[in-house]
């Protein structure tokens, strides 16, 4: 009964997993030329290379994401509870300081090389700029999503996973017809609407993790030995 049981819920989760890269990646072709129609393709280039940061580190939200997982899977074969808070509180540490280290680096280099070296039109770079910042910000929302994620895939639970994707794939939906009537510069508008999505995933992964999971609520534990192997 156990295999059959377990049988169900891979080929479950599998279904999921597949339905929600389905719908992500049509949403996602479908908003990238409604989001250029709108912007224009200048502003779509700004946005594409200024914004890319958030891009450019989903590699190592994925690899974070995996790395938690593995410790959170570990300590629910354990059974101890105690082990997996730890861990949890530990793995929110690590990300809020990984978060704040990137953005200072980010505000330190990445302002004076969006200002000093790339070539954006003058008449784009405030535009640029608070695109640069609204990603940031974007990035370290999801930088401190990620050990909640990688709770919610430690236990299996695909189906919240694959829901939680699906909405924030509608809010980029809603958002790519937003623009279209924007009270303030389309460029603007679309990273300031970006950061918001993410703000609203952070919370709806946040308040699932904390009804369903008792280890997700976050406490300030510095345990150097956990986390520098969990670091490591």
């Amino acid at each position: 009964m156990d295999n059959i049981s377990n049988n169900k819920r891979i080929v479950k989760n599998t279904l999921l997993l597949y339905f929600r890269m389905l719908f992500m990646m049509a949403v996602s072709l479908y908003t990238s030329r409604v989001v250029l129609n709108a912007l224009g393709v200048e502003d779509f280039g700004i946005y594409n290379v200024v914004g890319g940061v958030v891009a450019m580190f989903s590699m190592l939200s994925g690899s974070l994401s995996s790395a938690i997982t593995r410790f959170i899977t570990y300590e629910l074969g354990t059974g101890n509870r105690e082990n997996l808070k730890k861990i949890f509180s530990s793995s929110v540490t690590i990300q809020i300081g990984l978060a704040v280290l990137i953005v200072l680096l980010a505000e330190a280099i990445g302002v004076w090389f969006l200002n000093m070296k790339m070539n954006i039109p003058d008449t784009r770079m405030t535009a640029a700029n608070w695109v640069f910042q609204f990603s940031i910000l974007t990035f370290a929302i999801n930088l401190v999503s990620v050990p909640y994620n990688a709770t919610i895939i430690a236990h299996e639970r695909m189906s919240a996973f694959a829901y939680i994707s699906i909405l924030e794939a509608i809010g980029k939906l809603a958002i790519a017809f937003l623009i279209v009537i924007s009270p303030i510069d389309k460029l603007i508008f679309y990273a300031i609407l970006m950061c918001a999505v993410a703000l609203v995933i952070r919370f709806a992964y946040g308040i699932y993790c904390k009804k369903h999971f008792e280890e997700c609520t976050y406490h300030f534990i510095f345990d150097k030995e956990l986390l520098k192997r969990m670091f490591g």
